[in-house]
């Protein structure tokens, strides 16, 4: 008698089980997720927005308010914002109940460069990143003879000034003549730079000037730093 009582519980337990996983199954596929949270990892840059998020979400048809559960495909939407050229990373998932979450690294731009047919920004991984018409970065500008540079030497000059604090303040913009370069700062000198070689003993020479070289406060135009072991000033 015990035996077929416990045979009868084993049974019941086995049915709700299966009663429980098909009104679980029916749940999810009846249901929509709904999206609650989109995470922006903040710098001095705002390319990324969460309204600009939600409309490219929607213009792709991958809002996650129009996703079923049991439909909801995480790489799917991570692979759409990475596409974004604004965003560098993406990181999305759900819980059990489909409240979807949203965590975003934007680009960092560190040069833009204008030329005749337009503008463009290099990110800190040397890639082409497109102005957008939501902000501007405030970036170091690489005008004149682009043509006359190749990327790499663009991205090696670019990203030597922005990882230093003092010249990422001081230098504004850089302009290009047949593949020579004049550095424009904020304040002071304009600084004739030469061409994209040796560049760490140009910049050791330049900071050897800003510290301890005009001693005696001359104005000058312009000060040259493209030749060995000199650094030639020019008076106003």
């Amino acid at each position: 008698m015990k035996n077929i009582f416990n045979f009868l519980r084993f049974v019941v337990s086995i049915t709700l089980l299966i009663f429980m996983m098909y009104l679980s199954h029916i749940s999810v596929e009846n249901k929509y997720c709904t999206l609650s949270n989109i995470s922006i990892e903040q710098d001095e840059n705002s390319f990324v927005t969460n309204d600009l998020v939600v409309s490219y979400l929607r213009e792709n048809m991958l809002h996650p308010d129009s996703i079923k559960l049991n439909e909801f495909s995480f790489t799917k939407i991570e692979n759409l914002l990475i596409n974004h050229p604004s965003i560098k990373k993406a990181t999305v998932y759900s819980n059990w109940h489909g409240k979807v979450s949203i965590y975003i690294d934007q680009r960092q731009p560190i040069v833009r460069i204008q030329t005749d047919e337009g503008g463009y920004y290099l990110d800190e991984d040397g890639l082409k990143m497109p102005l957008s018409s939501n902000y501007t970065a405030r970036k170091i500008l690489l005008t004149g003879d682009i043509n006359s540079l190749n990327k790499d030497e663009i991205f090696l000059i670019s990203k030597r000034i922005y990882n230093d604090k003092f010249l990422n303040k001081q230098i504004v913009q850089i302009d290009v003549k047949e593949s020579e370069l004049s550095l424009i700062p904020r304040v002071g000198e304009q600084i004739e730079f030469g061409k994209i070689k040796n560049i760490n003993e140009k910049f050791m020479k330049l900071m050897m000037y800003y510290k301890h070289g005009n001693i005696k406060n001359v104005e000058y135009k312009k000060i040259n730093i493209k030749y060995k072991n000199q650094i030639v000033c020019i008076k106003k």
